[in-house]
């Protein structure tokens, strides 16, 4: 009788590769623990405090996980309406959606869905540079994402738009590793890498000016190689215009400015007085003087690494570390010397596809008004790929350079971390309103009638940034927030009523309600009539005899 001994060469290559795995499987397993390491060191914790974007995702998808609408009870919003004058795509808070109802509105749940898609995305790019190159260039590629400035600040602290760049280096992978089929003829990959390229449009705005120009020029050239068949490219349409079109019937109807269309599972709202347009530069009044300046701001941000926003980069380091400039040059020479004079098919494709990316990045800095690090931050993933390809080629030429380089390396990282968890850390919690919630969490222990809540937050009379992150610190209900009955004790105000946003009056008798205000009003208790506990800028005045309840 035949044995079919598939299971036991199954069984022993397996245990092969565990008993015994080569030094590259060792390597990539090393990387892959310092990058999971760094980015879960703190987590939750750094950056202190929480971003009002942040914020604003996380109390619409507790509102998703609630009831199936946002906070203004949009019922699945295709994009959500987010501050009314500027919306915020809709991604990411729906991927918080099992985190809050898990673990509620914490920091941590609501930054998990970046830290795990900035992980993915690592490996992405591992299996494309490896793909196209070698494994010895995607280990490069691995180690220095472990590491890299912009690619671990961005994994810990929760923006719609840092999803932009992880979905769409999936969507490569995939598309990369299509370009040489399966056993079974079958190219499942392709397909599946629409997925992600149509998730793009759902992470960030400027999804819409890269991503189809990205698709249109790939197929071209795939098609001209035949690495890909029409039957191919018209269920890639079906793909990519079945999950994408929601999104773009929502930029359709704001456009033409037609009524919100509201369907059995999603809605495409119209959005009054939106702003959004005023950031791209097809929409600016001087077209030609605009692209100068947004040529400029590129080059300074992406290139020279200047300063930036102290969420996106901290100075002495930029988003790629100093001096990697001439190992990018290096490697996007050598990816067009493989677009053009690879052998392999499949590998001169990876590489054409790689230029593509690149090119359609820069002409995004362009079409995007004064970019900073995060409008930007597709960029970044093409830059890391050919800053690993130039270290490989270094590396393969010259062994010592490979330590002197490692060493390097390690030396900015670690000052880079202990920038990091130190001073920086101190700075973004009073950027990310630190105290400011602080004195929101001791005052949501008071069960009391009322809460008067200083406005002056982002700005003066930031009373929509005071909201969002108030409706965050006290878990507020969507539908209490929309004007339904409180969900708390009988005969509870209305949200309108109950949440004041404005400084205490000036001179009488305060009403007997908890004030958060700025430290500087606290001369305005000065009667004894309240107790005052501070919190750095921000004070918290609560009644002396109501509420009798203390934390």
């Amino acid at each position: 009788m035949e044995v079919n001994n598939h299971p036991n060469k199954f069984h022993n290559a397996l245990s092969a590769w565990v008993k015994e795995p080569d030094s590259g499987r060792i390597a990539v397993f090393f990387a892959l623990c310092v990058l999971l390491a760094v980015r879960l060191a703190g987590f939750g914790a750094i950056p202190g405090g929480l971003n009002q974007d942040g914020a604003m995702a996380a109390v619409d998808a507790k509102a998703l996980a609630e009831y199936g609408t946002d906070r203004f009870g949009t019922f699945m919003p295709a994009h959500l309406r987010a501050w009314g004058y500027g919306q915020m795509s809709a991604l990411l808070s729906y991927l918080m959606v099992p985190f809050v109802k898990m673990f509620g509105l914490s920091r941590t749940a609501v930054r998990l869905p970046l830290l795990i898609a900035s992980v993915l995305g690592s490996i992405a790019v591992y299996g494309t540079v490896k793909k196209v190159s070698d494994e010895r260039c995607g280990l490069a590629a691995l180690l220095i994402l472990a590491v890299n400035p912009w690619h671990f600040m961005q994994s810990r602290w929760a923006l719609d738009c840092n999803l932009f760049p992880h979905m769409f280096v999936l969507g490569l992978f995939f598309l990369v590793s299509s370009l040489k089929r399966d056993c079974s003829g079958r190219n499942w990959k392709l397909y599946l890498s629409m997925v992600f390229f149509a998730l793009c449009l759902y992470c960030y705005g400027v999804a819409f000016y890269m991503v189809p120009f990205f698709l249109l020029i790939s197929c071209a050239l795939l098609l001209l190689q035949k690495q890909v068949k029409w039957k191919e490219i018209l269920i890639c349409l079906f793909v990519y215009f079945g999950i994408s079109w929601p999104i773009y019937g929502t930029m359709l109807i704001n456009f033409m400015k037609w009524e919100t269309v509201s369907l059995p599972f999603v809605t495409m709202e119209f959005f009054e007085g939106s702003v959004r347009s005023a950031d791209i530069l097809f929409f600016s009044e001087n077209i030609g003087e605009q692209l100068f300046v947004n040529a400029k701001s590129l080059l300074n941000v992406v290139f020279l690494q200047k300063e930036d926003l102290l969420w996106n980069s901290i100075k002495a380091f930029g988003p790629m570390y100093r001096g990697t400039l001439p190992f990018v040059v290096l490697g996007a020479a050598l990816t067009v010397r493989g677009a053009v004079k690879e052998k392999d098919g499949a590998k001169k494709a990876g590489c054409q596809l790689l230029l593509v990316f690149w090119i359609c990045s820069l002409f995004t800095g362009l079409v995007i008004n004064y970019v900073n690090i995060n409008r930007i931050n597709i960029i970044f993933y093409i830059h890391i790929i050919f800053a690993a390809a130039g270290v490989s080629f270094i590396a393969k030429k010259w062994k010592m350079a490979a330590y002197v380089l490692l060493a390097v390396f390690s030396f900015q990282s670690g000052m880079f971390f202990h920038a990091y968890f130190t001073d920086w850390a101190g700075e973004i919690e009073r950027a990310f309103y630190g105290e400011f919630l602080d004195a929101l969490e001791y005052a949501k222990d008071y069960d009391c009638g009322q809460y008067i809540i200083t406005p002056d937050t982002q700005y003066e009379g930031a009373w929509n940034v005071t909201e969002i992150l108030t409706l965050f610190a006290f878990e507020v209900d969507a539908k209490y927030y929309q004007g339904a009955d409180g969900p708390g004790q009988e005969g509870e105000l209305p949200y309108r009523e109950k949440f004041l946003y404005s400084n205490p009056p000036e001179g009488g008798a305060l009403p007997k309600a908890v004030y958060v205000f700025k430290s500087p009003d606290m001369d305005k208790f000065a009667g004894g009539d309240f107790n005052l506990t501070f919190f750095g800028d921000y004070s918290v005045a609560v009644p002396v005899t109501e509420p009798e309840s203390s934390p």
